[in-house]
């Protein structure tokens, strides 16, 4: 590992550690200064272009003219390659650093009760796979209210605006009535350096409202910690990763063919 990818690794486990525990409507976590401040500038001004990224197809996403309004840059080693030089390492050292083993069992502890109340098994017995992402957001895009797939043991999400201009685009986290409404019980501030993790149960509710027509893209990082389901199911996913960053790296998809705007 890189200075720069243990210095990210360091910094970010004694955030988690430090950083108090909120119980309702769900265990959760809102995080400062997630990255040191001199990361954070480099990592604004190395985000990918749009062209890198793909779509992601999903009905909250979907507009009306088919096109989606979330897109997707996995941060694997296979799909990094596609940047230019400038960008390669640079990801590749912050993929490393926010998603280190010393990082995994900073959140383990953090979230141990309701891992193991939801996986049944003692956090010792527990193991994740991180998948980073970086996704960003176009006008139109929405999350509806859900709890997030049984297949994530921790969501976590890095806010990555240059400013507090966005600071109303945030996740909102929901509890539930006996009748079965929804309340907004948090909302997040989609502010500069910040962030929220969550031990996902079949009770952690969160949404996106609606961005507007005036609303910049929305960037932000995700680590989305899932439980480890063995080699050979692990394999078969690896290696359908590979096999799309390889896709993608066929399709020749560079801003100078795409071009920059083609989503905004």
């Amino acid at each position: 590992m890189s200075q720069m990818a243990q210095r990210i690794s360091r910094h970010l486990s004694v955030l988690i550690d430090r950083t108090a525990l909120v119980s309702a409507p769900f265990e959760f976590v809102t995080l400062d200064g997630v990255f040191p401040d001199e990361v954070y500038n480099e990592l604004l001004r190395l985000l990918p272009e749009n062209s890198y990224y793909r779509e992601l197809k999903h009905s909250d996403a979907i507009l009306a003219n088919g096109q989606s309004a979330r897109l997707q840059f996995p941060l694997q080693h296979a799909n990094i390659t596609r940047l230019p030089d400038s960008q390669r390492a640079f990801w590749d050292e912050v993929t490393d650093g926010v998603s280190s083993a010393q990082v995994q069992d900073a959140w383990r502890r953090k979230f141990r009760i309701t891992l193991e109340q939801v996986s049944r098994k003692p956090i010792a017995d527990i193991k994740f796979r991180p998948e980073v992402t970086l996704f960003r957001d176009l006008r139109g895009y929405k999350i509806s209210i859900h709890p997030d797939s049984p297949r994530k043991a921790v969501t976590t999400q890095f806010y990555l605006p240059s400013d507090d201009s966005q600071v109303h685009l945030g996740t909102i986290f929901h509890s539930r009535d006996t009748a079965g409404g929804y309340h907004e019980a948090q909302t997040m501030r989609f502010a500069p350096n910040s962030g929220y993790a969550f031990g996902v149960s079949p009770v952690s509710y969160h949404s996106v409202n609606p961005m507007q027509t005036g609303d910049k893209p929305r960037d932000s990082l995700m680590v989305m910690w899932k439980y480890d389901r063995g080699p050979l199911v692990e394999g078969f996913k690896s290696g359908r990763t590979q096999v799309r960053a390889l896709y993608d790296r066929l399709r020749g998809r560079s801003p100078a063919e795409v071009g920059e705007g083609q989503y905004e």
